[in-house]
């Protein structure tokens, strides 16, 4: 042990039996070795937390008063550590955004999100959300290390593990799921561990001049408005209003779509302002009606000139609303997005096909033997339509080579999004109109409700569909529109796609591609989250002529490599 003393010092010693008596009576090695197989841990981490702590100092007091409010522990806004770090522009690769990561079939339960409007990137719209959230947890299953845990996992999936197990511990001991790994299991452990530094961080990281609350008013906008009209009344810049407002969605500040009616507008509480905040603005500033989102889906044989004819645009307007290149080069089954006099172009990074670089996997030796599975439920209630899909099984004789057909990469442009999203086979039964769709990756009932301002059994019950039955990517569905046109069903459709996309790319971006070839048991939910870690519509978009519910053994499919703006 003089080692350990000499080099690690007498303090290291004295955790190196401490450690030691944890274990029972005379531990093996197996013993020791079986524990070194269950740490994990992550290097870098110090600055970023010393970040986060930086950060909620604008934040933790107001925070603290919400969770007051809704009668729970104060302590859990330490949660938001775990999540972001404070972080309010925070997103995942899933679309998990700001401070609590909300995702967004969760956001749509208790805020608004859509194409003007995320109020999960607010952070005290999102803290109140957080909090209801957790209530419901606690409510559901009867304790705090549970609602925490189901913050990351989801209350259904540890109600069912609680059915087998016996409170916190004997889940965290004993439950095994397709879903419930490392993250989910320590998620708890991980809060104990950020309210512990947190609120001891001065010991940690020494003295550190914590961000302030900054004083604001806060005004509701009677109509819709323009963001460069409400900037000028209030005698502040549009920048000033994206930085107090990160609820405001980058289309606004693009001139695409006005600040949302009924908006609590924030701004900082100068003279100028607080003068303002009691005097009537003007009503020519505001309008009666939202900016409407137009876009044309492109058929084989179409030009941009064409389109921009057809739109009565300039070709120099649309190619930069779309990021076309040089020579306006369009494909069949993009959708470009008709821009709107004023606004300002997109700016996201376009990809290159020259600049891709192409890593090939190795080759297998397996058959293209295929039979159906039924997948457990998927995470995510967007992918819920891909819930069934085949599984590759393992070969039963020895296969032939063949030669494979170079891959051809696809030319993908990040602001255009795929997919045909109009209304057709429009037809009268009883009076009503029914509109056809044909489903894509990321849709569910629950969007086609939201949309159509209907229920989802509505749509189940014109279709035949049973309770729990899923939809699947490339189906039809016929839709009812009694309540909504054709053109503003499609108009909302395409907006969903392009915030998905939109706020993808300006968190990521990709830097080349890979080629993966179908193994044996590879399924396209388990190829997204556990061996890609990318979401669907992504993989789709790079591979738009693969049927993702039927993979063949062999097929060769293109992955992004992806890495953070």
């Amino acid at each position: 042990m003089t080692w350990g003393v000499d080099v690690w010092g007498a303090g290291q010693l004295q955790e190196e039996k401490r450690v030691f008596s944890l274990f029972a009576d005379n531990p093996s090695a197996t013993s020791f070795a079986k524990a070194s197989t269950q740490i994990r841990f992550q290097l870098g981490q110090k600055d970023r937390f010393r970040q986060g702590v930086v950060r909620s100092g604008a934040y933790l007091q107001a925070m603290q008063e919400v969770f007051r409010q809704y009668g729970l522990p104060v302590d859990l806004v330490f949660l938001a550590h775990v999540e972001s770090s404070f972080n309010p522009m925070a997103y995942s690769k899933f679309g998990a955004a700001g401070v609590w990561q909300v995702t967004r079939s969760t956001g749509k339960r208790f805020l608004t999100v859509d194409y003007t409007l995320d109020e999960r990137r607010d952070p005290m719209r999102a803290t109140h959300a957080a909090a209801r959230y957790l209530k419901e947890n606690y409510e559901l299953l009867g304790d705090w290390p549970l609602a925490i845990t189901a913050y990351n996992h989801g209350a259904g999936g540890l109600q069912k593990a609680l059915r087998k197990n016996k409170g916190y511990e004997g889940v965290f001991l004993n439950h095994r799921g397709r879903r419930f790994k490392f993250a989910s299991r320590n998620f708890y452990s991980e809060f104990l561990a950020a309210k512990a530094v947190a609120i001891d961080y001065k010991h940690v990281f020494g003295p550190l001049d914590l961000a302030l609350p900054q004083p604001a008013i806060q005004v509701t906008l009677p109509g819709f408005a323009q963001v460069k009209a409400i900037a000028g009344f209030f005698s502040v810049s549009i920048a000033t209003i994206k930085e107090w407002n990160p609820a405001l969605r980058e289309p606004i500040f693009r001139g695409q779509k006005y600040i949302p009616k009924g908006y609590s507008l924030r701004l900082p509480a100068g003279e100028k302002q607080l003068a303002k905040q009691i005097a009537p603005i003007p009503k020519h500033i505001f309008f009666s009606e939202q900016k409407p989102s137009r876009f044309h889906l492109v058929r084989r044989g179409e030009t941009a000139g064409q389109i921009a004819r057809i739109h009565k645009v300039s070709l120099q307007d649309l190619t930069l609303a779309n990021q076309l290149d040089r020579r306006s080069t369009i494909y069949a089954g993009q959708n470009l997005r008709i821009p709107i006099v004023g606004e300002k172009p997109i700016l996201v990074a376009s990809i290159e096909e020259k600049s891709i670089a192409v890593v090939p996997q190795s080759p297998t030796k397996t058959s293209e033997k295929v039979v159906k599975e039924k997948l457990p439920e998927p995470a995510t209630p967007g992918d819920k339509q891909l819930a069934e899909t085949n599984q590759v099984k393992e070969p039963t004789e020895e296969p032939k080579v063949l030669p494979q057909p170079e891959v051809h990469v696809p030319q993908v442009n990040p602001a255009i999004v795929q997919g045909d999203f109009y209304v057709d086979k429009i037809r009268e039964e009883k009076g009503k109109k029914i509109g056809r769709i044909r489903v894509l990756v990321g849709e569910t009932l629950g969007h086609y409700a939201d949309w159509l301002g209907v229920r989802a059994w509505d749509i189940r019950r014109l279709n035949g569909l049973r309770y729990g039955r899923a939809i699947h990517v490339n189906n039809f569905l016929n839709i009812p529109l009694e309540k909504i046109g054709k053109e503003k069903f499609e108009e909302k459709r395409f907006e969903f796609h392009k915030e998905i996309e939109e706020d993808f790319f300006a968190a990521y971006q990709v830097s080349g591609v890979e080629i993966y070839k179908i193994k044996p048991g590879d399924t396209i939910w388990k190829l997204s989250r556990e061996e890609f870690e990318l979401p669907l519509w992504l993989i789709k978009k790079y591979n738009s002529n693969i049927d993702l519910g039927r993979l063949k053994l062999h097929q060769e499919m293109i992955v992004p490599l992806v890495k953070k703006v």
